[in-house]
């Protein structure tokens, strides 16, 4: 009994790999290998923005973290026109770091990846247009970060 049973599973498992090998079937998601038709190119590529993006949020809070820090550091010592520079720098980054954050997870809540499946031509602008938005946040998280590196590590 205990051999027909793990036959069974062979055979029932052999038959779900043997099913998934259909190469007709159009890939809907960020996740297949290989991009089948340009809705299949064009989701991968916003899916690919959202990744570098939201690989970078714990960045972002870091940065702001440290940001805060050196401004509550600064806040102590007397002033000076220097000072004031820095603070401001401080505070310039502090919003960028902020606005990136808020991009990112705006954009998050209002994409939806089931927009219009069943009208090619409204699902490939949308696509587009949704392309356009997460390479801007990608591009504002990317710059953030890339100043408020150099700026807090002097």
């Amino acid at each position: 009994m205990k051999r027909l049973f793990i036959l069974a599973s062979g055979l029932a498992l052999m038959a779900a790999c043997n099913s998934s090998t259909d190469h007709s079937e159009h890939r809907k998601d960020g996740f297949s290998e290989t991009p089948k038709t340009p809705e299949d190119s064009l989701f991968q590529l916003v899916m690919d923005g959202h990744d570098v993006g939201m690989a970078k949020m714990g960045k972002i809070r870091e940065a702001q973290k440290k940001a805060q820090q050196a401004l509550d550091s600064l806040n102590k010592l007397s002033g000076s026109e220097s000072k004031a520079r820095f603070q401001q720098a401080l505070m310039d980054i502090q919003e960028d770091l902020n606005y990136a954050e808020y991009s990112m997870n705006t954009w998050m809540e209002e994409f939806n990846p089931d927009s219009a499946k069943d009208n090619i031509e409204s699902r490939l602008a949308y696509l587009k247009a949704e392309q356009d938005k997460v390479d801007k946040v990608k591009n504002a998280i990317l710059e953030s970060l890339r100043v408020a590196d150099s700026v807090l590590k002097k």
